[in-house]
């Protein structure tokens, strides 16, 4: 049932109006489709049976028996799972369990929202990148930072500027063959979006990790890898998206390093003799 759940939850935000009161009832009552006729669910949501077909494929489905029957197998075997919120009077061990709780459930729930096609197409764009450039952020920004090092210490030329009016001409930059990775939750940073559209206007490829929402980021992007949190956090900071941007960034490097023709173990290996010179040895605390 968890998987039905992660995929209304996510999918609402993009829906219009009739759809979404058809997720949105579903979502409060997912048994209430197994009881219902098409028309009835139609009319209980004040919708028309054209939208309720619609959301059905949206959601996957071929038709409205297809999804029906799919809501029906998953109630008999119902697994739902919900993250407790931290409260003031838990104990810091409580909160670390229920940080981890979390962490696991968006890890969870972030595979349940890939799509094979659009993460095969993000690892094919990597692999032909002529550079590869982040662009976050905020907070976005510090992961934008430890993947930029990631891909640089293969050797791949690329960027992972901070500042915003250096993501800017970072962006103006680009040429075809180059591919922008954009991190943003809600897709509405403005520096991100505006880095982006001269992205665009520039002919590089990109790649962008966000919710499944509309937002002015996926109007831009090329390919769209969603990330799904159940957060635990105070406010509106959602720890939890971290670790799953994280999954999906680690995915995408392992699969350009086991993948590409070039002999990037090599590189990493000759890159990380050199880094041992950083490291103080032990007799140097004599």
């Amino acid at each position: 049932m968890n998987e039905l759940i992660v995929k209304l939850r996510f999918l609402i935000p993009t829906l219009p109006r009739a759809e979404r009161a058809v997720a949105q009832a579903l979502l409060e009552k997912p048994e209430l489709i197994c009881f219902m006729t098409l028309a009835e669910l139609a009319r209980e949501t004040d919708s028309s049976d054209a939208s309720v077909i619609r959301f059905c494929r949206k959601m996957g489905y071929s038709g409205f028996t297809d999804m029906k029957r799919a809501f029906a197998n998953a109630l008999n075997d119902s697994n739902i799972t919900t993250v407790e919120e931290i409260r003031k009077e838990d104990s810091v061990l409580d909160n670390l369990h229920k940080v981890y709780k979390s962490n696991m459930q968006s890890l969870s729930d972030t595979i349940l929202l890939a799509d094979a096609d659009a993460y095969e197409a993000a690892a094919q764009a990597l692999l032909a990148a002529k550079s590869i450039h982040f662009f976050g952020a905020g907070d976005s920004a510090a992961i934008c930072q430890l993947f930029y090092f990631k891909f640089h210490r293969l050797g791949i030329p690329g960027s992972a500027q901070q500042d915003a009016v250096m993501q800017l001409i970072e962006a103006s930059n680009l040429k075809p063959g180059d591919v922008a990775v954009a991190i943003s939750y809600e897709g509405k940073s403005r520096t991100v979006v505006n880095a982006m559209r001269i992205a665009k206007e520039r002919g590089a490829t990109i790649i962008c990790i966000t919710k499944m929402s509309k937002s002015p980021l996926l109007k831009l992007s090329d390919i769209n890898l969603f990330i799904a949190t159940s957060d635990v956090t105070v406010g509106r900071d959602i720890v939890a998206r971290r670790m799953a941007e994280q999954m999906i960034i680690d995915t995408l490097y392992l699969t350009l390093l086991v993948r590409s023709e070039k002999d990037y173990t090599k590189h990493l290996n000759s890159t990380s003799k050199f880094l041992e010179m950083n490291k103080i040895k032990g007799r140097e605390f004599k």
